[in-house]
Formats: C-alpha cells, sequence, structure tokens
C-alpha cells in the first residue's frame, strides 16, 4: 500500500509535530500543482536541554538611558509615576554598559497593559542587552491557543503567557520568560514552558504529477534552468502510474536544503562561534557543501553583489528575498519556492528551525516596520559559481 506524502515525511520528523488543517493548494505557475498542510514543529529535548534558561529576576536596559530619557519613555508607556519612582530609586538601577538598567518585579511585568508592553519592548529592543526583546517569541496567526495548542502545558501557563502578548504592528510577540517561570515549582516544568514556546508554524508541501502535465517545463523550473540535478526521469515515473501521484516538496531541493528542512542546527554547525543564520541559509542554497563564510553579514552582501542580479521576471525557484528596511539594510533573507512558499530559517539560535513557510508568515515576522520591502536577487550561474 501506497502512503500519502505526509506519512512519508512523518517519518523523518521528530514526534513533537502537530498537522493543522486542510490540504491547500498553491496558485497555478510554472512551479506545478502544489498541495500543502499546516504543521507546527517543537525543538527536540536536546535542544531544549542545551538552552541557556532565562533568569528569573526582570531585567531591562535602555541603552543609552538616563532617568530622564527612560523617565519619558515609561510615562509615555503608561506607567504611573509611583512606580516609576520605585523603578529608578532602586539601588541596583545604575548604568551599566552604557545603559540604564531598571529591575522591575514579575507583578509589575504582569500589570503592564499590552500597548505599556509595546511602548518599552520596541525600545528595549534596539539592544542586545535584552535578548528575549530584541529577538522576542513570534506566535504566527497572532492566536496563543491555535499555537500552543497541542503543548504540554496546563492552563494556567498558556492563560500566563496569553496576558503577557504583545503587539508591533500586525505581529503577535512574547518576552517576558521571566514572569511565567516565576510560576514554575520544577526545573522539568520550565523547560516544557520553554520547549512548548519554541513552536514553529511550518508547511509540509507536495508536487502533484499526472500524465498530462509538461514535464520538460516542470523539470527546468525545479533545477533552476537545468542547472541542478535532473529530475524528469522522477516525474517520468510518477506520472506513469495509474492517475499520476506525488512527490513530496524535499525531495525537490538541493542537497544542503533537502539535508536541512525541518531539522534544528547540531553542534558541529556551530564550531564558527555562531549559529546558522538566514544569511547562510539562502546563499547556501544550490551549494553541495555550506560556506560559512556567510556567516559574515559584509560578506554576505558582498556575495550577493558579486555573483546575483535582479530578475526582470517574477520570483523563480532558488531566488533570494531580501527583507530590507528603509535605510537599505537586509535584516532577513529566504529563498523562493514556488507561489507563496519559501525556504528559510528564522532567527540565529539552535531552537530554530529550518523549514519551508508561507510568505506571509515571514512578512508579519519581518516586515513590522513602515518602509521595510523585498528585493528579489537571482544567481548568476557563471563558471565561478
Amino acid at each position: 500500500m501506497r502512503l500519502p506524502f505526509v506519512l512519508i515525511t512523518l517519518c523523518l520528523l521528530s514526534s513533537a509535530l502537530v498537522l493543522r488543517g486542510e490540504v491547500q493548494m498553491c496558485k497555478p505557475g510554472p512551479w506545478g500543482k502544489i498541495e500543502y498542510q499546516t504543521i507546527f514543529l517543537e525543538a527536540p529535548d536536546w535542544v531544549v536541554e542545551h538552552f541557556p534558561m532565562p533568569s528569573l529576576q526582570p531585567r531591562w536596559s535602555f541603552a543609552g538611558g538616563t532617568p530622564t530619557s527612560v523617565r519619558s519613555l515609561i510615562s509615555r508607556a503608561g506607567v504611573d509615576e509611583k512606580t516609576t519612582d520605585r523603578w529608578l530609586n532602586d539601588p541596583r538601577c545604575r548604568d551599566d554598559q552604557d545603559a540604564l538598567t531598571v529591575y522591575p518585579t514579575v507583578e509589575d511585568i504582569e500589570s503592564l497593559s499590552s500597548s505599556a508592553r509595546t511602548t518599552i519592548y520596541r525600545e528595549l529592543a534596539k539592544s542586545d542587552l535584552n535578548p528575549f526583546c530584541k529577538e522576542p517569541v513570534f506566535i504566527p496567526g497572532s492566536s496563543v491557543d491555535e499555537w500552543l495548542r497541542g503543548a504540554k502545558l496546563d492552563k494556567g501557563a498558556v492563560d500566563r503567557i496569553r496576558k503577557l502578548t504583545y503587539l508591533d504592528g500586525d505581529s503577535l510577540l512574547f518576552s517576558d520568560y521571566a514572569a511565567v517561570l516565576s510560576h514554575c515549582d520544577t526545573d522539568s516544568e520550565a523547560r516544557r514552558i520553554v520547549k512548548a514556546t519554541t513552536r514553529t508554524r511550518s508547511v509540509l508541501a507536495a508536487l502533484r504529477v499526472s500524465a498530462g502535465d509538461d514535464l520538460e517545463s516542470l523539470a527546468r523550473y525545479w533545477t533552476a534552468g537545468y542547472r541542478r540535478k535532473d529530475i524528469l526521469p522522477m516525474l517520468e515515473s510518477i506520472a506513469e502510474q495509474g492517475g499520476g501521484g506525488r512527490l513530496d516538496m524535499a525531495h525537490l531541493l538541493p542537497p544542503l536544503p533537502r539535508k536541512l528542512i525541518y531539522t534544528y542546527p547540531t553542534p558541529d554547525l556551530e564550531l564558527t562561534g555562531r549559529t546558522p543564520n538566514c544569511h547562510w541559509t539562502s546563499l547556501n542554497f544550490f551549494n553541495y557543501t555550506p560556506q560559512g563564510i556567510y556567516l559574515d553579514l559584509k560578506l554576505a552582501a558582498n556575495r550577493v553583489l558579486a555573483g546575483y542580479s535582479r530578475p526582470t521576471d517574477g520570483p523563480a525557484f532558488g531566488d533570494v528575498l531580501l527583507f530590507v528596511d528603509a535605510k537599505g539594510n537586509a535584516h532577513h533573507s529566504c529563498v523562493f519556492v514556488a507561489d507563496n512558499l519559501v525556504f528559510t530559517k528564522n532567527g540565529e539560535n539552535s531552537a530554530v528551525p529550518w523549514i519551508l513557510a508561507r510568505l506571509e508568515d515571514v512578512k508579519q515576522m519581518y516586515s513590522r516596520e513602515t518602509g521595510n520591502r523585498i528585493e528579489v536577487f537571482r544567481r548568476r550561474w557563471d563558471k565561478s559559481s
């Protein structure tokens, strides 16, 4: 008996995976007929066990802040003057590493309104001194209940996480680990919550192939114009079956992304001291052996300028999508696959997997600021490629 493509792929993935929703179809295009289903991935235990647990003491570090500037910001956020005085008069409040650091209590954190949290955390996100504001947990679809459905958390933990979320544009975010973990009685309970917050929305996808399809055109698209492995024999074999069949999207990817998809960075990939990020992922898409130099933002930018051009048609398989801010800085990149599907790694840490995702989800994460745009770059296939 032939198993559906979803079940075949599930055999290769972590057990912490939940299927959601009906099978959906991509829009027609040169990529053929693609169907996909939403899944949620959680980081495996071996990743969570080595994940540094957040401190239980809330700490806000305002880079370049002064008592006057911080007081003004907190006032704009709607925090009352008595609470502000307590924070700024705390003996621990000091100028530390060119930043003014304050220590709100867990109760203070829990009493903040969502709008106050947004105002304050937007400022905190500007500094690496506040890692959970700088890289907050992104809640896909803006629904905590949908995101955590199936997670092994009690109702109290889910309610606390929901209460502590905040909006930045259309994105629902979470940063307050200290407040949530302070309610835990055991280390295992705390790690269970951290594990649940690594949940990432992805998709499983497959190409439907039938005898009436233009197999030559499909093969040309999925090999970037026959510049990579030939998949035509595989397509012909599937088309010859009665009624055609499905080809898992993972088998259409080049060797490196095919190996990485739905997995998490292993320690051997961190030997340079850095975890592979989005630019490393995008620029190594067609490389059989990954090039570590793309972890350096300057070298990655030079590679784009020297080895890529801007296509005059729409994006095609393997094109790099750069998310550029109003100042021209590229703060994320991913690889176009087909229609609304991209290959991406949304963050530089070991709890973030390589996934196939909907472009609208990636936009929700990385296009929150006014003036952000997406630029398309296509690899030049010359002798030096």
